[in-house]
């Protein structure tokens, strides 16, 4: 009796288990999100809906699958080259639904704009606003009234853009060693963000006495958000913002190709320019910042 207690208690305990490690497909919106999917519940599902390719489709549009994490079984990956373009397939429509989420707050703020240099003034609710992008951009002045509105609306202008896809992708595989590496794996951290003088965050297996931690994201998009936001307001970033700008003023749009130069001081990674532009070029990864999100889902 006490024997055949104890097998139907371990067979209750193991359900959740084995009931969390299914895959869930939620559609919301003409998207669909992804939760514990295996490489092969990834693959069939992408093809489902004429994802096979990683570079853009016949109209330059992805589909709007986003996985929360990498597959489960990623690391069992046998082929380097599989791993690599299934690990771009993943990136991409991420990186483009955070740029759609930069593009809508760019749209506000060139709202706001519009309406200051007709105006000359603002509405509580758009001063509001204003200060919330401020603060969230990192931008900081001493200026009052109209001077610090402009001030505000110069400065925002050049860091809310958005991240070049090929960009997103190439520091991702660079940092992350293509997904293989236990940050990626354990905090869905694919940039390595680190957190300071805490006791929260991932402990590093090397350099434990440094004073940090890598910081624990719920999911690969809130990784990659993180580090697009940490590219549009960490100083150290103005190099870049400077090249997008000219960029953008020149062609219309901006191309991780145009501004990898100015990344020299964004990792500690040696020859860091050399190995994002080999990589983006050998995956031809610059075809990806052409791409856009393809929503309302058709089967094929």
């Amino acid at each position: 009796m006490i024997k055949k207690a104890a097998f139907i208690l371990a067979f209750f305990l193991f359900l959740p288990l084995t009931a969390s490690a299914e895959m869930k497909v939620r559609e919301s919106g003409g998207m669909l999100y992804v939760e514990n999917a295996t490489v092969k519940e990834t693959e069939e599902l992408f093809a489902k809906y004429g994802y096979t390719r990683f570079l853009a489709l016949h109209d330059g549009a992805y589909p709007a699958i986003f996985l929360k994490t990498l597959p489960t079984d990623f690391q069992n990956i046998k082929s380097q080259k599989y791993r690599n373009e299934l690990f771009i397939r993943i990136l991409t429509p991420l990186a483009l639904k955070i740029n759609e989420e930069i593009s809508n707050e760019r749209q506000t703020l060139l709202r706001i704009e519009r309406h200051f240099l007709k105006n000359g003034t603002l509405s509580e609710q758009d001063t509001r606003k204003l200060e919330e992008l401020a603060l969230k951009y990192d931008f900081f002045t001493r200026g009052k009234g109209t001077e610090r509105i402009a001030l505000q609306l110069k400065n925002l202008k050049l860091r809310i853009e958005a991240v070049p896809p090929s960009i997103f992708v190439a520091a991702a595989a660079m940092e992350s060693n293509w997904g293989f590496s236990r940050v990626a794996n354990v905090a869905n951290s694919l940039y390595k963000e680190k957190v300071w003088y805490t006791d929260e965050g991932l402990e590093p297996l090397e350099n434990k006495e440094d004073g940090y931690r890598f910081k624990i994201f719920d999911s690969l998009i809130e990784g990659m958000r993180s580090y697009a936001l940490t590219f549009n307001s960490n100083i150290n970033y103005e190099p870049v913002w400077n090249a997008r700008d000219g960029l953008i003023k020149r062609r219309g749009f901006g191309i991780g190709e145009g501004i990898a130069y100015a990344l020299a001081a964004a990792s500690n990674l040696p020859n860091y320019i050399g190995i994002l532009d080999y990589t983006t070029a050998f995956y031809d990864l610059l075809a990806l910042d052409m791409g856009q999100l393809k929503k309302g889902l058709q089967k094929q």
